[in-house]
């Protein structure tokens, strides 16, 4: 299905219905693609009577989705592609040398990766993205548990097993049996960011829920997480690679 917008500029969209929904509801992901979901019940004309009232939105999300590539472009894993480590920007150095397993480091503001020399470009992508996210995972799950212990001085809750995850658009969740889920790609954020996401989920411990109890319980340790929560939902899209 398609959707002409104010400009004529005219977008495809997928039209899903769910049993779960109970409301219609239009949302785009990073790389432009519109999603409408309906309740199960829902004609499709109704459907396609609330898309065309959003026509606006839906501009908006495009302008912003445009503004993000620009600032963040595509990343080649070539050398000057930039990444991000605990919210500083740095850039992709890659250095030949004779050993088939790829090393990698961060030093100033580079990101060092020493990649065998007789590699293919294929290959050599492959290889660059799985050190990187090997790397990252690694230091995210140190920074998480030690944040964890942290700050768990002061609350001193119990909780079970600890996973690092990749997920697109979960951040942290905390289960019914008191088990923490983290998302690795925390570690390209500044430490500020996974101290809240840390202590978020540290409090749905005593708290399943968003109440005020909640949220007064995540500010005894961050008082100022409306500002972080703001920051991580205006630049979550710097954080991939």
């Amino acid at each position: 299905m398609e959707i002409t917008l104010s400009n004529n500029q005219t977008i495809p969209f997928t039209f899903r219905k769910s049993k779960r929904a109970k409301n219609i509801r239009l949302q785009m992901d990073n790389q432009g693609v519109l999603t409408l979901v309906v309740p199960w019940f829902m004609p499709k004309i109704g459907a396609e009577s609330f898309i065309k009232k959003h026509t606006l939105w839906i501009e908006k999300q495009i302008l912003k989705i445009e503004k993000q590539q620009e600032l963040r472009p595509k990343i080649k894993y070539q050398n000057g592609d930039l990444f991000y480590y605990f919210g500083d920007r740095v850039k992709l150095a890659i250095i030949p040398f004779d050993k088939k397993r790829p090393a990698i480091k961060i030093r100033d503001d580079k990101m060092i990766i020493n990649l065998y020399r007789g590699i293919s470009r294929e290959d050599g992508v492959r290889d660059i993205k799985k050190s990187i996210e090997k790397f990252y995972r690694k230091k995210a799950e140190e920074v998480i548990h030690d944040r964890l212990q942290f700050f768990n001085e002061y609350y001193g809750f119990r909780y079970n097993r600890v996973t690092l995850r990749n997920q697109k658009t979960r951040w942290g969740s905390c289960s019914m049996l008191k088990n923490l889920n983290f998302n690795w790609r925390l570690i390209m954020a500044p430490i500020e960011v996974i101290d809240y996401v840390v202590v978020h989920e540290m409090c749905h411990l005593k708290q399943m829920n968003h109440s005020f109890r909640f949220w007064a319980l995540v500010a005894e340790a961050i008082p100022n997480y409306k500002e972080v929560r703001k920051w991580l939902r205006n630049n979550h899209y710097l954080l991939r690679i």
